[in-house]
């Protein structure tokens, strides 16, 4: 079994979540990598493979950014595909299907799209694969992070939150924040006009938004989000990254199988007003994160439980993982 990986001609920031991913299944799948060379990529999709596994058997597991909606080379009956974000309408299903017909089963990260897919008749075998935190950021009840600011503004942000965030600082002169710099990717100030540095890479990343008291986060496709996803509200490996960073998480999201499947009302109200958003904000500034609860939820979605789960689907399957002997 071999892992097929990117990461030589993919260097964008937002990988090196998958590529972590990749790291763990190699070490507890014992696969080696092989890297993918520019001209094996192709553009006959919405986006192209994360990587894949190669089985003594000649399976491969490919991990999708999005999802294949044209012909392919990975529409073949040893290709076993997990999807992360599925943006597809009700009228782009054929298309969807045609594109995946000769392989033996999918594998979805959201559990919403699961149920649409099986609403809709899917006519391939359909498995709830769910994203998760690598192992590496796994916390206990006494993990602890010194935090510097009360917010933290970093990627994706959320056009209601923003309305409410603007009249929160205004009536707040003591809160303190750090943004991204319009125009000048991956600079970050505080909203006293400190600079923070250049946040380019999963290390800077992950160190900035554990010095972070509070994040707001809001799942994609409501605001505004809702043409891109095509109404799909998925949660994001992002939340679980905030919860291992000990941040208070303040939520705005479209309820539905996937956001109770991570427990989000578990963590705070749907903010629906105002009012709701500014007592959750006064509340979490000064208030000290449940660890103890953090801990105990992150270990039903650490990679590892992934791996698990993965070995049960390919036994269910009658497909072998192991190593043979040389």
């Amino acid at each position: 079994m071999k892992i097929k990986t990117e990461r030589k001609i993919q260097t964008w920031p937002s990988w090196d979540l998958v590529y972590e991913w990749e790291d763990q299944f190699q070490k507890e799948l014992d696969a080696p990598f092989v890297y993918t060379k520019r001209h094996e990529r192709y553009i006959n999709c919405i986006h192209w493979n994360v990587f894949s596994f190669s089985y003594s058997n000649d399976y491969e597991f490919m991990w999708n950014m999005g999802v294949l909606i044209k012909h392919s080379r990975y529409n073949r009956a040893n290709i076993l595909p997990a999807i992360i974000d599925f943006h597809l309408s009700q009228y782009q299903l054929n298309k969807f299907y045609k594109a995946y017909k000769k392989i033996p089963f999918i594998l979805i990260s959201s559990l919403e799209v699961v149920d649409f897919l099986r609403e809709n008749n899917c006519p391939k075998q359909i498995y709830h694969f769910p994203l998760s935190l690598p192992d590496k950021y796994k916390i206990t009840p006494t993990t602890r992070f010194e935090k510097e600011f009360d917010l933290v503004l970093m990627g994706r942000t959320n056009i209601v939150f923003d309305g409410y965030l603007k009249k929160y600082v205004e009536k707040h002169q003591n809160f303190t924040y750090v943004y991204e710099q319009q125009g000048n990717k991956f600079h970050y100030f505080t909203s006293k006009g400190e600079y923070i540095g250049n946040i380019n890479n999963r290390k800077s990343y992950i160190e900035l938004m554990r010095k972070s008291k509070i994040w707001l986060y809001s799942t994609p496709g409501i605001d505004g989000g809702e043409e891109r996803t095509k109404g799909f509200n998925q949660v994001t490996p992002k939340f679980l990254e905030l919860l291992s960073c000990g941040c208070h998480v303040i939520v705005r999201y479209k309820k539905n199988s996937d956001t109770d499947y991570y427990q989000l009302d578990k963590f705070c109200s749907n903010i629906e007003t105002y009012e709701q958003f500014e007592k959750e904000m006064d509340k979490a500034r000064s208030t000290e994160v449940d660890m103890k609860m953090y801990s105990e939820y992150l270990e039903n979605h650490y990679t590892s439980k992934r791996v698990e789960l993965f070995k049960t689907i390919l036994e269910k399957e009658n497909i072998a993982w192991e190593k043979l002997p040389s």
